[in-house]
Formats: structure tokens, sequence, C-alpha cells
């Protein structure tokens, strides 16, 4: 036998034998009886049996057809099983979600999003990594959803607005007596500041007063890799720090710093997104991590837990 039997005239072929009738089969499987018909005629052609009897009662299986209901059916129920399952677990809450976050304070965002998630629903499993932003984007397989901060990439991913995230010039009350507080960009040339770098590259301070909107000099007392380094740093009384808004709402509620001249201008301020592949958003899962996000971005990224000083609000 050099034609291979198809999957289709098995389906159909199962269908009547199951149901005795071409009528009742059509009616259950949704499929024309001319075609259910066909299916019947091409299987005993292609195995040059009988496999049913014909008569005004209806359809009767021959032997043949018995023994190829008995083995095909079997395989055919397995397959209906298996195509449940995959539905079922595609469609269920339940499962891992991997989330991928830009090495900047992609840790603020996704573990805050994670912890909420994770006690609403207590049947998802969570999969976190950072990457660096200065890097391509990882494989689609990688991830199903990233957190990303920056312009948009142009990429067949789906991008969806989180939120925005402003920067300013920060200082501890300690270091302000001490030095006075800077009302002009020209103010802070000389105060100790702490220095972001990335990749050996500084991050420029883009700070505001009355005369408008430029880059800042400072005198460099720290180095750092960090926000969190820096933070600390700020906190302590020793430097300035140029940090996002949310990572010191805390600091700055209770006092422990001080945010300087004026707050950037909403133009200015950094977008940050959720990336992930088209298909992935039928995933109840995903959508419900994307949509989370979306809904409670600003109170995710102000969760007290990533406040360096202790929360007495």
């Amino acid at each position: 036998m050099t034609t291979k039997v198809e999957f289709k005239d098995i389906s159909n072929f199962v269908h009547v034998a199951r149901t005795g009738s071409l009528t009742r089969a059509g009616m259950i499987s949704g499929v024309p009886k001319a075609t259910l018909s066909h299916s019947i005629r091409r299987l005993e052609d292609l195995l040059e049996v009988e496999l049913f009897h014909r008569s005004q009662r209806g359809l009767q299986l021959t032997d043949a057809g018995r023994a190829l209901l008995d083995n095909t059916g079997r395989i055919f129920d397995s397959i209906e099983l298996a195509a449940s399952a995959a539905q079922r677990a595609h469609s269920s809450l339940n499962g891992k979600v991997r989330i991928l976050g830009s090495a900047e304070f992609g840790t603020s965002i996704i573990g805050a999003a994670t912890l909420y998630l994770a006690r609403e629903h207590p049947g998802l499993s969570f999969e976190t990594r950072m990457y660096p932003s200065d890097t391509p984007l990882p494989e689609q397989t990688e991830f199903d959803c990233l957190i990303f901060v920056g312009t948009a990439p142009s990429s067949d991913h789906v991008c969806r607005k989180l939120g925005n995230v402003g920067y300013r010039a920060y200082a501890s009350p300690l270091l302000l007596q001490r030095l006075g507080t800077p009302n002009s960009v020209e103010d802070i040339r000389e105060m100790p500041g702490i220095e972001y770098t990335r990749k050996g590259i500084a991050e420029p301070w883009l700070l505001q007063d009355t005369d408008g909107q430029r880059i800042g000099d400072y005198n460099v007392r720290f180095s750092v890799h960090d926000y969190w380094m820096a933070k600390f740093y700020a906190v302590s009384g020793e430097a300035i720090a140029y940090l996002p808004d949310f990572f010191v709402h805390y600091e700055v509620a209770q006092g422990h710093l001080i945010p300087l001249l004026q707050e950037a201008n909403e133009s200015e301020k950094i977008s940050v997104w959720a990336i992930y592949g088209a298909a992935r958003h039928r995933n109840p899962r995903v959508k419900l991590v994307i949509d989370t996000l979306c809904q409670n971005f600003d109170k995710l990224i102000r969760h007290p837990g990533y406040a360096l000083v202790r929360q007495d609000l």
C-alpha cells in the first residue's frame, strides 16, 4: 500500500461507525454527509475491504470495519484527550510565566508585580531574569513578557506602554545643611555627586531650573553601576544622586531625600514597555500579567519593599 491513510478520513470513519448513520455523524461532527461518504469510499478503496454493510436499516460494520474501529478508535480518543489537555493548559491560570526585565530597574517592577500576582493567584509560578537593555532583545522563545525601559525597539514583538519614569537630582538634608541648597544647575557644579555608569559611559544628568533644561556637571565623589548604591550614598548624606522618581518615593516622603531644582518635563520622561510575542497574548496567564502591569504600574513601582529606609507611613 503506497498511498497513506489520511487522518481526516479515519476521523470521519470513526464518527460514522459510532453513530451508524451518515446523517447522525454529520450532525455530531459538523461534516457534510457527502464528505463523510467520500471518506468511507476512499478508505475502502485504499484498504481494498468493505467497511460497512449498507441496508435500509442503516450502516452495519463488517468484520474489517470493526477491526479498523477497534484500533483507530483508541488512537482517535487519545488524540482528542491530548488536544483537550492542551486547551486546558492554555486556558488555565495555573502554570509558569517567564518574565525578563532590563537591568536598570526591572527588578523594582518585576518583583512587586510577581509578588502581587502570586498572592492573588496561588496557581501561578514565575521565572524572572534580568538582561542588559543595551543588548539585542532575546529570542521570543526565551520569555513570555519582557519589561523594557526606553524607546520601544523595532521588532516583530507587540509593545504595550506601561507608564513613564522621570529622573531628578536628590540630596540628603544632612548634605544640604553642610553645603547649602542649590538653586540652579550651575550651583551643583562644585557639589559632590554620584556617577552612574553603564558600560563605562556615565549617565548624563538632565536638570531643569528657571533657565530651562540642560545637562548638569558635578564633582564625581562616587562612581557606581547600581542605583541601589547611588541611593545608599545619597541617603547617607555623602553626595547628590540622579535617580528615577519612583525609586526614591518613600525616602522623599519621609524626608530622607530632598528633590533638587525643578521636576523634569513630561516629554523628557522615559517610557516603560511590556513586550511580548503576538501569540502570547492569547495565553490567559500572560494576558493577566500584562493587564496587571498596565493597570497598577504606578502602585507597583512604588512598592514599599524597595525603600532603603524604615517605613513608618
